[in-house]
């Protein structure tokens, strides 16, 4: 009687278990240095994302966990694949965004001509990286995910390339992974807050993707109810409170006739949020030094040195800081009241609708979309200047229906890509991902991607036929402008070609076409909006974003 072969236990089959019990999906393309593993995910039928480049692979697992929440997986293969993906990486890891991502290596023998270093590319990126060995692949890949899980960040998984179908004795994922010690806010700390609020005749509270993070908006709604504060909140942080008296997105997204209704603020309390020089207009946002943060780390301090920060984890200080304010049974601010005379007039009825050039003016475009775009809407955003008019003027429901990967590192082409998680993270809503010309070429690999994965959707393309940030920022002080303009192109014959609807928009009243789409149409509508380059958004001066 002849025996059939033993199966032999693999470095692959121990990662995939781990995988499949910690996630419910993985983002990635295949090369030689994760093909077993992919192979053995898609064999099972466990839900796997095939992206076209490899930096999408982790934009994409980036924005579904911004999405839905849920742990971030991205794998791609060694060298190139590795090396393609470090702009997400970076991005990921200056957004706070846990993810697990699983690449290919060099083989356990020793790097290969062609192979790179990449634990010193990784480290330099300041990401954690974990490297599997032959008796360590289950509990390696476990500790990663706890690691991600509790720091906020990208983990990196080497996987060396000769281990992969290399048989395994244990596949038990038992991690030693210590648990972060959060930093607690003392008592006197707490208190001294709470007092700031409760004298305060006008107090802000900005909350941030740390509120989102922890769950804490509710928390954070019910201080500033106690005290009559006025909320903002950053771009990852659209709506997290849900109050009325809110004015939106801070700093250079915010209106100029609301300004003067920000720096009238004589306190500032800001909640997990990292403030950059974008968000606090680079520290020119607020009218008063009596700022204070609460936040695990203080490195975000750098435009706001005067603020006085407290390193806490929100879930523990936030319920304190509540309870410290009743304590001292505070009459609310009427800061809420003074608004009305504080918000100037809005100026969009006074400006032209188009430039000299006989193209649109942007904010006139996004004044139009936020009326036509759906309720269900999500946005996802790529870099560049339009960014400006979008947040300045669309309605956003909830943090996860504002998707801006690559505004951390002040990356523009990561759009298409990073679409590709939201709308198969949240297959229910209208994903419309909005990109410049230029991001929207850098990312063309992956919008048939997008065009995929999308059962109802958009893709808005504001054209200018430039980089329109430098422009404003630089030619406007002298610098040559020949390298900031592009060829035009056509983004609605290109998305035509790919099988999405194109719709071409030279006026306000050709958005009615896509209006009438929105109604009717199926699948994905590309948009190209014809823009003219001589509106600067006022956040757009000289060094805004530099």
């Amino acid at each position: 009687m002849v025996q059939s072969p033993v199966q032999q236990t693999t470095v692959t089959d121990a990662l995939v278990k781990v995988v499949t019990e910690r996630a419910d999906r993985v983002f990635g393309l295949i090369g030689n240095g994760n093909v077993d593993f992919i192979s053995a995910l898609t064999v099972a039928g466990f839900p796997f994302t095939s992206v076209r480049h490899e930096v999408a692979a982790v934009t994409a697992a980036d924005a579904y966990y911004r999405a839905t929440g849920t742990m971030a997986v991205a794998t791609a293969t060694y060298g190139a694949g590795f090396t393609n993906m470090t702009t997400g990486l970076a991005e990921a890891q200056l957004a706070r965004v846990p993810m697990v991502v699983l690449v290919g290596d060099a083989p356990s023998t020793g790097r290969r001509p062609f192979d790179v270093d990449q634990t010193t590319v990784t480290v330099g990126l300041n990401i954690p990286v974990v490297t599997l060995h032959q008796d360590n692949a289950a509990a390696g890949i476990a500790q990663a995910f706890d690691m991600a899980a509790d720091g906020q960040e990208p983990v990196v998984v080497m996987l060396p390339y000769d281990l992969a179908d290399a048989p395994v004795d244990d596949v038990q994922a038992t991690s030693s992974y210590e648990p972060i010690a959060r930093p607690k806010a003392s008592d006197a700390q707490i208190n001294e807050i709470a007092r700031a609020l409760v004298v305060a005749q006008r107090p802000l509270i900005l909350t941030g993707g740390g509120v989102v993070r922890t769950n804490t908006g509710p928390l954070a709604r019910k201080l500033g109810d106690t005290v009559g504060a006025v909320f903002m909140h950053s771009l990852t942080a659209a709506n997290v409170t849900g109050s009325e008296h809110s004015l939106g997105i801070a700093g250079g997204f915010t209106p100029e006739y609301k300004l003067p209704a920000v720096q009238a603020a004589d306190m500032v309390l800001i909640l997990g949020a990292t403030s950059n020089n974008f968000q606090t207009r680079k520290g020119a946002l607020f009218g008063t030094d009596n700022i204070y943060r609460i936040d695990l780390t203080s490195k975000w301090n750098l435009t706001l040195p005067q603020a006085n920060t407290v390193g806490a984890d929100l879930t523990d200080a936030l319920p304190r800081l509540v309870d410290a304010v009743k304590r001292l049974d505070p009459t609310p601010s009427n800061y809420r009241d003074q608004l009305a005379e504080l918000v100037a007039q809005d100026t969009l009825a006074t400006e032209p609708v188009f430039g000299t050039d006989g193209r649109l003016h942007p904010r006139h475009v996004a004044e139009r979309l936020n009326g036509l775009l759906p309720a269900n809407r999500q946005i996802v955003l790529d870099g560049g200047h339009f960014i400006t008019w979008i947040g300045e003027r669309l309605d956003i429901p909830d943090p996860a229906s504002m998707i801006a990967v690559g505004t951390a590192i002040q990356s523009i082409g990561l759009g298409f890509g990073s679409a590709v998680g939201a709308t198969v993270g949240t297959p229910g809503k209208f994903t419309t991902v909005i990109s410049g010309d230029g991001g929207g070429q850098m990312a063309l690999a992956d919008l048939p991607t997008f065009l995929h994965e999308t059962d109802h959707g958009a893709v808005i393309v504001f054209n200018d036929a430039a980089y329109g940030a430098e422009i404003h920022q630089y030619a406007a002080i002298g610098a040559d402008a020949t390298a900031m303009y592009l060829p035009p192109i056509d983004f609605a014959a290109i998305g035509q070609a790919m099988g999405a609807t194109g719709i071409t928009v030279n006026t306000l009243e050709d958005l009615d076409t896509f209006a009438e789409w929105i109604q009717h149409g199926e699948g994905v509508a590309v948009v190209n909006i014809n823009i003219s380059t001589e509106f600067a958004h006022p956040a757009m001066r000289p060094g805004a974003t530099g």
